[in-house]
């Protein structure tokens, strides 16, 4: 109907209905564009909604993009050295700040592109001169900083660990492999663990290895080696319940390269005996009560500077937690000040050695952190245990009646009792060495029908009875 009433309202008005019609059209034009944007937000999943540029510390270039929802990975990206940028790919991710331009004029940041094609969106750095970027993800903010490039010929790569550096080939080894350094077999395990054996066999031990994680991926590349063409394949072994998903095998230029795709919560690890080279990602199961998870000794919190002249204790761990996420809860009775000066060390030792210079512990419970005095804590924690002790002297006694099918229920009841004898009838709990009762608990038997008779608290007859499905087996022959 709308067509129509145009068309009547456009005759009444005489000589204004192609000024009418101009209207019309481009509003038509408008809002068949605003669809076109809906629609190609719609298609994907996630949205850029704003990017902020700002000056961290240590004079750093610090781009904050906030998206519609968390990242579940680091997006992929690359540089160029001329003219420099760097180019970062959303994938299912969208462009909702409404402008694919944005002019910054940071020191070294010139301006951002933000443009979608389909539903991916790619962001690039038009750069002022060179830098290389680290990326974090914070809820549902991603993080870019940016630092002059260090005394590698790389820009904006992920940090890259020469796991070996190429050394001149062995006599023998180039007698074996006359075209240069090959790769002889790749091979997939799986450990006793749970872990994922990736088991490379190198034609020659000193072949050089880089290994570097990219967002969810682990590359390792074997510089200045031939892949045969057998071993060019991609293998999948999400079939062997590890951690890792496929192994993809190719030649890269002169290097020869594995991409391996894990999944879930894990951390790898590597290490070459003679011309063998081996990768390993374990699984991880999440700890609440540890601030980072891995089970590798020492710091692994992400890197940060710290500089601060006679400030408060409270303050500077407010910024720990505002750089680390963690929902920090400092007691009333954390004060004093501190001159603190740190320069690129993990945030877990940042927050150990405070803790340590004012006598101060934490407790972990999930994303919650209680700091407070040791004494404090120590005296909480021992209020609690005693309280537990007396709600245990309270609890009422249960009676429950254990039918053995393999073992005797007169050794069971000593067992229990720590008496070291098989004694027939019952026996009261205070007069022997209780193993697994309380002190209100005892325990006694029926020699004819092989049952026996537990009075405790619902606690500690829970323990029996995982005992008893534990040791009333038969036994192997």
């Amino acid at each position: 109907m709308s067509p129509n009433k145009n068309h009547l309202s456009s005759a009444r008005r005489g000589c204004r209905r192609p000024v009418i019609g101009f209207r019309n059209g481009a509003r038509g034009m408008i809002f068949a564009m605003a669809a076109m944007l809906l629609s190609s937000l719609a298609w994907a999943d996630n949205s850029i909604d704003t990017v902020a540029v700002s000056r961290g510390t240590a004079g750093r270039t610090v781009i904050k993009m906030t998206l519609k929802e968390p990242l579940a990975a680091a997006p992929a990206g690359f540089s160029i050295n001329n003219p420099p940028r760097i180019a970062l790919d959303f994938p299912a991710t969208g462009n909702g700040t409404g402008r694919s331009v944005q002019e910054v004029g940071d020191p070294v940041l010139r301006s951002l592109n933000i443009v979608q094609a389909g539903s991916r969106t790619r962001v690039v750095l038009n750069l002022v001169k060179t830098q290389s970027f680290e990326t974090q993800i914070t809820g549902n903010e991603l993080l870019i900083t940016l630092f002059d490039q260090p005394s590698s010929d790389r820009v904006g790569a992920p940090v890259v660990s020469h796991f070996a550096e190429a050394k001149p080939t062995s006599t023998t080894a180039a007698a074996a492999a006359p075209g240069g350094q090959t790769l002889r077999d790749i091979d997939f395990r799986r450990g006793v663990g749970g872990e994922g054996r990736i088991v490379v066999e190198l034609s020659d031990s000193n072949t050089g290895i880089d290994i570097r994680q990219q967002g969810e991926q682990l590359i390792i590349d074997f510089v200045k080696t031939t892949l045969p063409r057998n071993l060019q394949r991609k293998m999948e072994v999400v079939d062997f319940a590890t951690p890792v998903v496929s192994i993809d095998a190719f030649q890269q230029g002169a290097n020869a390269r594995m991409v391996v795709q894990p999944k879930g919560l894990w951390e790898h690890s590597a290490y070459q005996a003679e011309n063998r080279f081996i990768l390993e990602v374990k699984p991880l199961i999440e700890d609440p009560n540890k601030l980072t998870q891995g089970s590798r000794p020492g710091y692994k919190g992400d890197k940060l500077s710290l500089n601060f002249q006679n400030v408060e204790v409270r303050s500077v761990l407010q910024v720990i937690a505002d750089f680390t996420g963690l929902n920090i809860i400092t007691s009333d009775t954390v004060q004093g000040n501190l001159t603190l000066r740190l320069k690129d060390i993990p945030w877990d030792q940042a927050l150990d050695i405070i803790m340590q210079t004012k006598g101060l512990d934490m407790r972990k419970n999930g994303n919650v952190v209680l700091i407070a005095p040791r004494e404090e804590l120590a005296t909480k924690e021992k209020l609690e245990l005693e309280a537990r002790q007396q709600i245990g002297e309270l609890e009422p006694i249960h009676t429950e009646l254990f039918q053995l099918n393999y073992k005797k229920a007169g050794e069971l009841r000593d067992l229990l009792l720590g008496t070291g004898t098989a004694g027939g009838g019952g026996a009261a709990a205070g007069a022997s060495r209780n193993v697994f009762l309380s002190k209100r608990g005892s325990a006694s038997f029926d020699a004819r029908t092989n049952t026996l008779i537990v009075q405790d608290t619902s606690a500690r007859l829970d323990e029996i009875r995982r005992l008893i499905a534990r040791i009333d087996v038969t036994v192997r022959q």
